[in-house]
């Protein structure tokens, strides 16, 4: 009888070492879920192309600001008023550098968009096409320091389904091996150089816009005088056919 109870005991545990636990589950079903076709792939798709319509959108608005301040420093420069006009003009550079960023991430969006089916069967970022795992970097280091584009937001967080958290962390933290570009870390990184607002730069800025409205204006009166003759023309054929 005591044999038979210690046999049973022993079969009674090796039983409960055989059992899997909760966890192994939860890590398996993972592994199989992210190394399965991406579900989110058409929507992950759908935001980057919505990102790039927002990109757009945005360039313009920075761009007339961008235009406005070139004009408010030409003003104030003219006028002699260099305090208000280094103010301004420290807005000017910081929506400059915002519109190269904007080029970035608009060239991401696209390198991502031309090599995207690789995404939909590979779960395993670093074995993704070199473009592909570059761009997408680039998005995801470009999400963590631009807040007003929030597709941007949207596409990290499925990039982190997707592949996991340790892709992310080695992109916004730029660690060793990371795969961000060096010019969109540049342009988010970099802090304004103290002689952007030196005087001489206030002057380049006022000489620019100067050139660039000047050119504008004679072009347009170009068209305008071209548009005039050909309607005079126009006028003078019709008075002959009468």
């Amino acid at each position: 009888m005591l044999f038979q109870h210690s046999y049973r005991m022993k079969e009674t545990a090796c039983a409960k070492n055989k059992e899997a636990k909760p966890g192994c589950y939860r890590n398996i079903f993972a592994v199989w879920f992210r190394s399965s076709g991406w579900r989110q792939a058409s929507k992950c798709k759908l935001h980057i192309q919505s990102l790039q319509c927002s990109v757009k959108l945005h360039r313009r608005r920075r761009e007339c600001m961008v235009k406005q301040y070139s004009s408010d420093i030409s003003n104030l420069v003219d006028n002699d008023r260099l305090p208000e006009a280094l103010t301004k003009a420290k807005q000017f550079y910081e929506d400059e550098r915002r519109l190269s960023a904007y080029d970035q991430v608009e060239y991401f969006c696209t390198s991502m968009l031309q090599s995207f089916s690789p995404l939909n069967s590979q779960s395993n970022a670093h074995l993704l096409p070199e473009e592909t795992k570059e761009a997408m970097a680039g998005l995801i280091f470009a999400a963590s320091r631009i807040g007003e584009l929030k597709e941007l937001q949207i596409i990290r967080s499925l990039f982190v389904e997707r592949f996991g958290l340790g892709f992310d962390k080695d992109c916004v933290e730029l660690r060793p091996g990371h795969l961000v570009s060096s010019e969109i870390v540049k342009i988010l990184e970099t802090k304004m150089p103290r002689d952007a607002l030196s005087p001489e730069n206030l002057l380049e800025i006022s000489k620019n816009y100067k050139t660039n409205t000047t050119t504008y204006v004679d072009s347009a009166s170009r068209d305008n005088l071209g548009i005039a003759i050909r309607d005079i023309v126009s006028h003078i054929g019709n008075s002959k056919g009468h």
